[in-house]
């Protein structure tokens, strides 16, 4: 499964939705680092950092595998206000609980990104919506996780979404956005590079991957 951050360049800050999961996970993951390399991010643009949730593999790349921090120039540290508690029980990020800021729905990180309450997965799980020049991009977080499935079949929930329901209504209301729209996705386990765009079939939706 990809698990996916995506860096916003306005052309001045880079502000970074979610951070991967370091060495909190799985050895296959934690390559955030790397990433930013190849696509010539210096870490020092970084600045501002939001979460579309707590879950592990999204936030403990505020911390690299040896202890340092992951982005020395933050600014802001942005959390879904449902979740604060959630986030500030993560003992491994202690010294970012104090740090971190609520986030919520309608709050605009900048002139071109609006967060978006998109519940379900968990009880604060965001979006982000980006606008540029006429075309948006909905940085969507774990609204799916199995694309191989969930586009044809978007009923079908996941094990580990917190409100099964919610998470289904949520997943179908976000895809027809998209789909009738022309939106652009990314998502964080759609499979790399993990952005393209969203159409209907006859009883779904399908991906089509940049």
């Amino acid at each position: 499964m990809s698990v996916n951050a995506f860096a916003i360049d306005d052309g001045h800050d880079i502000t970074l939705i979610d951070t991967g999961s370091s060495n909190a996970w799985h050895p296959t993951m934690g390559f955030l680092p790397q990433a930013l390399s190849e696509a010539q991010i210096a870490v020092d643009r970084i600045r501002s950092v939001a979460f579309t949730h707590t879950h592990l593999d999204h936030i403990h790349r505020l911390i690299l595998p040896d202890g340092r921090d992951g982005f020395p120039q933050l600014s802001r540290l942005l959390v879904p206000r449902p979740e604060l508690g959630m986030f500030r029980s993560e003992a491994r990020l202690s010294r970012f609980h104090d740090r971190a800021r609520p986030l919520d729905p309608g709050q605009r990180l900048s002139a071109s990104i609006e967060a978006i309450a998109t519940p379900g997965h968990e009880i604060g799980h965001t979006c982000f919506r980006v606008t540029s020049r006429g075309e948006t991009l909905l940085v969507w977080g774990d609204l799916m996780h199995v694309p191989s499935l969930q586009f044809d079949r978007p009923e079908v929930a996941w094990e580990f979404d917190a409100d099964q329901e919610q998470a289904r209504a949520t997943r179908l209301q976000i895809l027809a956005l998209a789909a009738d729209n022309a939106y652009f996705v990314a998502g964080a386990h759609l499979d790399s590079p993990g952005v393209g765009r969203i159409s209907r079939t006859e009883t779904g939706f399908r991906f089509e991957p940049l």
